[in-house]
């Protein structure tokens, strides 16, 4: 039933990372990671998702009923994309096929190893910088580290997370700004 929250919470905002949900209805990063691994937001958390979403309270809660209330147009897109993946992802696992290796492009340069920088530098602003710098590019200095609040209390996989989720967020504002 909570796995069936997190994914309507995903839909809701249209597939957006945990850090674009956290930004829209105004709490920490840590606390939306919570909603994704089973906690339920209290009351006046819901209703900010659904003003913020337009989404019915009862579609939210409990799966039941249209999703959206009158005046938001879904993103069919992204929509249809999802079914579609769903669809495939079913099919593959009644196969029980492996699933399929993305072998990237020939020319492309190696990717950004996160679980490395983590290894060698543990400190999220330092592997932050250095996958700037891998990437041919400045960190920004005056970035705020709210995605960051209670690192140390991070497992190592919501570490990861908030290292993906702040990058994604760093490079939508400089690419706005440049």
């Amino acid at each position: 039933m909570k796995e069936d929250f997190a994914e309507r919470l995903r839909q809701a905002f249209d597939f957006g990372t945990m850090a674009d949900i956290a930004r829209r209805i105004d709490v920490p990063h840590a606390t939306v990671r919570n909603y994704f691994h089973g906690r339920m937001p209290a009351p006046e958390v819901l209703i900010k998702i659904a003003n913020e979403t337009n989404v019915s309270l009862n579609w939210l809660l409990i799966g039941k009923g249209e999703m959206y209330t009158s005046g938001r147009v879904p993103d069919i897109g992204k929509l249809l994309e999802a079914g579609i993946e769903s669809i495939i992802d079913r099919k593959l696992a009644e196969r029980r096929a492996e699933p399929v290796q993305e072998l990237g492009a020939v020319d492309e340069p190696p990717e950004f190893d996160i679980d490395a920088a983590m290894q060698k530098y543990g400190d999220p602003e330092r592997i932050m910088n250095a996958w700037f710098r891998h990437e041919g590019r400045k960190y920004p200095k005056d970035f705020g580290v709210v995605f960051f609040q209670g690192w140390e209390t991070f497992s190592a996989a919501e570490r990861l997370d908030a290292i993906r989720d702040a990058k994604k967020v760093l490079d939508r504002t400089l690419k706005r700004k440049g």
